[in-house]
């Protein structure tokens, strides 16, 4: 058992276990020959002048000819083990010195390359209009000052009742809260203008402000002056009607934000849709 635990440490140590079991036998007896390490060790004959050899570089044993027969000695285990740990702690110093080069060569390449990947780390890609759905269910939920949207077809909901009260109820749940929902609306095609109107006075009744547009470049939502919602219509594909973008960046929030108030000045209350009803 001891012998094995003698063994077994010196593989710990990243010494093989051929080399181990060889130098282990060498300790036992004086003297070996290639022959006598064999039986001892375990190590097939072919391998032992190999691991020898090696042994031999790494001064762990020595090699002496005694008439026509080649005989191995082990060198003292102090003085080996002495010379073995002051190899790794140069071979260590050296990886060091080659990590501290490495780091110093990396850290500008990386720099460099932060540089133009940063913005990107900012951008959330959503294609499926489930996701998209929840996304800003979670983004209304976490609002905490303000919410200004521009609003056109097609919309994340789909005219699902079901998503559209999730949204109208995390909407009419952060305004209980105070905070200020502030809506242009795209004006829609006829067959969809009295749902549009229904809605709408539905979201003011609830405390949402809310104005109507004939026409609007995006649909665009933006929340606390930093995280922007922006859908893009799909023209070539057919599985989802939309691409939202989810952008984490202030300064293009208070752009949109500019835009937002120059449409929110040009458009007009939505109860004008009434007359469109009508006609």
């Amino acid at each position: 058992m001891k012998h094995d635990n003698l063994i077994n440490k010196m593989v710990e140590l990243d010494i093989s276990e051929k080399e181990a079991r060889i130098y282990h036998a060498l300790l036992q007896k004086r003297e070996l020959t290639a022959m006598e390490i064999q039986e001892i060790a375990h190590v097939p004959r072919t391998k032992v002048y190999e691991i020898t050899q090696k042994m031999k570089l790494n001064n762990m044993c020595l090699e002496k000819q005694v008439g026509s027969k080649k005989k191995y000695q082990a060198v003292d285990p102090v003085k080996f083990l002495n010379g073995f740990m002051g190899d790794k702690e140069k071979e260590l110093y050296d990886q060091r010195s080659i990590a501290d080069e490495l780091k110093r060569m990396a850290i500008p390449v990386y720099e460099q390359g932060v540089k133009h990947f940063d913005s990107l780390e900012n951008v959330e890609i959503i294609k499926d209009l489930p996701s998209i759905h929840e996304r800003f269910v979670n983004l209304m939920k976490n609002t905490k000052r303000e919410l200004i949207g521009l609003a056109k077809a097609p919309y994340t909901h789909q005219y699902d009742e079901t998503k559209l009260k999730e949204q109208d109820d995390a909407v009419y749940g952060r305004v209980k809260k105070g905070i200020e929902v502030k809506v242009v609306y795209e004006i829609p095609a006829k067959d969809k203008l009295e749902w549009t109107y229904n809605h709408i006075k539905k979201c003011a009744r609830a405390g949402e402000k809310a104005r109507v547009i004939e026409s609007l470049p995006i649909n665009v939502y933006i929340f606390d002056e930093r995280y922007i919602l922006m859908a893009l219509a799909n023209a070539t594909l057919q599985n989802t009607p939309l691409t939202m973008f989810v952008v984490d960046h202030p300064p293009l929030a208070y752009l949109g934000k500019a835009l937002f108030d120059l449409l929110w000045r040009q458009a007009k209350d939505y109860s004008m849709l009434q007359t469109l009803i009508k006609r």
